[in-house]
């Protein structure tokens, strides 16, 4: 995609986001490494081995804690020490990204189920209806300090599905896309771009706000 190609040095560090006891310390030592950090994309997404079991039916009470503390805790406690950290930069434009989903605005929409490889998620929801009005909390206290927090509302993503080494079968395709106005799945590439408008100067009158990319899912 060559909008997004550039000649930037790219650096990996990884480390365990669901390892609550060390995720301060490990993210301070990245910070120590490379600087105060301006922006944010926080997609991080822990989950336990239980997570496909996590429908109404199926779901345990000890996986459902744990999915909220891994998933849910830690994505709100790394934007939080990012938030800390930035506030002491000088700079004019700071901006934290949350990943939510169309699932953390609206209910599940259980005739995409019929007849395919997919359940409802009872946690899914919960976890990103959480980071949503997680950022409006957050764009409300940091706004003051140059750092606008907004998050990015994705439809259906074509691909792999979380926790399966599958990818979604023919008949949810086709019960996805029937709803859809512009008849397909969501591409990588479109959740690209849309974080690189909201961590650009082109939104920095934006905050506070739930950008959906869901080829118009949830107006329907």
């Amino acid at each position: 995609m060559n909008r997004l190609k550039r000649n930037y040095q790219i650096n990996f560090e990884k480390f365990d986001a669901s390892n609550l006891e060390r995720l301060e310390n490990n993210l301070y030592k990245l910070f120590k490494k490379y600087g105060n950090p301006n922006i944010l994309i926080n997609c991080s997404y822990p989950r336990d081995d239980q997570w496909t079991n996590n429908t109404f039916s199926k779901i345990k009470l000890s996986s459902l804690k744990k999915n909220i503390q891994i998933n849910l805790i830690s994505n709100v406690w790394i934007s939080r020490i990012f938030a800390e950290k930035m506030k002491n930069n000088k700079k004019k434009n700071m901006s934290i990204i949350h990943l939510g989903s169309i699932y953390g605005l609206v209910g599940q929409d259980q005739n995409l189920y019929k007849n395919s490889n997919i359940s409802e998620n009872l946690t899914y929801s919960i976890i990103k209806g959480g980071i949503t009005n997680y950022s409006k909390q957050m764009a409300a206290y940091y706004g003051k300090t140059n750092i606008r927090v907004n998050t990015i509302a994705p439809g259906g993503i074509e691909g792999k599905i979380s926790g399966k080494k599958v990818s979604q079968n023919s008949s949810f395709k086709k019960n996805y896309i029937n709803k859809n106005p512009i008849k397909r799945f969501c591409k990588p590439d479109d959740i690209a771009a849309a974080a690189i408008f909201l961590a650009s100067e082109s939104s920095s009158y934006i905050t506070g706000s739930t950008l959906v990319v869901d080829g118009g899912w949830t107006i329907i």
